[in-house]
């Protein structure tokens, strides 16, 4: 692959093998280059291919603007929660996450703060991806001398759910949005409280976010007839009526709202779990 632009000591804009540009990264891959050498492939550690002229020159203006201090802590931060969610990301969405972690650092050194609504909402519906958000806020305040406050873990843990289910961060913030309303909606409904240590409403949590990634994303191609036989299906609503009587609150909840309609196969699967909340409560 042969050099065309260099950003950084550590970013570099190629032209591949298929003879596509691409942006790379790595340690030391634009040290001492110069537009027309070749790369050194075993120190690439980040691809970006390039898919307009409108991304290109978005992605080369925001890692070019980035300090590489913040752009390796950024991408320790990640491959650290990569690790322990033991998932892959869209590569992408790195870029977001350091030019989030660029401009937070840049507030606090201003003694800027901002704070973050969702915070509660995140640590019961992400408590996995928060607990890693604010280890790498811990690391942050250590290595630049600043601190970032709980807040900003809050805003790293929606950029870590986003590069999970690959789209835009406001998807995240929606996933969060949506799983809150179905909540409320069975509380109201029920007129009970969720004992959210509890392992079935945890179970649901989980169930939920599935649920909502799908629902958020549209991807009704990808969706089978219903399996369940009606028979089932009726069954499930006899034996259950205060719960199926929350789940019809939410199914009208998804409709008006996501303009989404459930399948009878979704409805029993959340009928089963608040009727087992339900039982549990009482």
């Amino acid at each position: 692959m042969e050099i065309l632009r260099i950003l950084n000591n550590n970013v570099v804009v190629a032209l591949n093998d298929d003879q596509k540009e691409v942006v790379l990264m790595g340690n030391g891959l634009g040290f001492q280059k110069k537009p027309g050498f070749q790369v050194d492939k075993s120190r690439i550690e980040k691809v970006f291919e390039i898919k307009n002229q409108v991304e290109s020159i978005r992605i080369e203006q925001m890692l070019s603007e980035i300090p590489e201090d913040v752009i390796a802590i950024a991408f320790d931060i990640l491959n650290y929660a990569k690790k322990k969610l033991n998932k892959e990301f869209n590569e992408t969405s790195f870029i977001s996450f350091a030019d989030h972690l660029h401009t937070a650092i840049q507030r606090a050194k201003k003694g800027i703060q901002m704070k973050n609504f969702l915070l509660w909402d995140i640590k019961r519906f992400f408590p996995e991806e928060l607990a890693i958000a604010r280890k790498g806020i811990q690391f942050v305040n250590e290595k630049m001398g600043i601190e970032l406050s709980d807040d900003e873990s809050g805003f790293l843990t929606l950029h870590i759910v986003n590069a999970e289910i690959d789209s835009t961060n406001e998807a995240a913030i929606n996933l969060t949005q949506m799983i809150e309303e179905i909540l409320t909606v069975i509380k109201y409904t029920l007129k009970i409280n969720f004992a959210e240590n509890d392992i079935y409403f945890q179970r649901f949590i989980t169930h939920l976010r599935f649920f909502s990634e799908r629902v958020l994303n549209a991807r009704l191609d990808e969706i089978e007839e219903d399996a369940v036989e009606n028979e089932l299906f009726v069954l499930i609503n006899k034996k259950y009526p205060e719960a199926f009587e929350a789940t019809k609150k939410v199914v009208e909840l998804l409709d008006t709202r996501w303009h989404y309609q459930a399948s009878k196969d979704e409805q029993v699967y959340i009928t089963i779990h608040i009727a087992r909340i339900i039982e549990k409560t009482k």
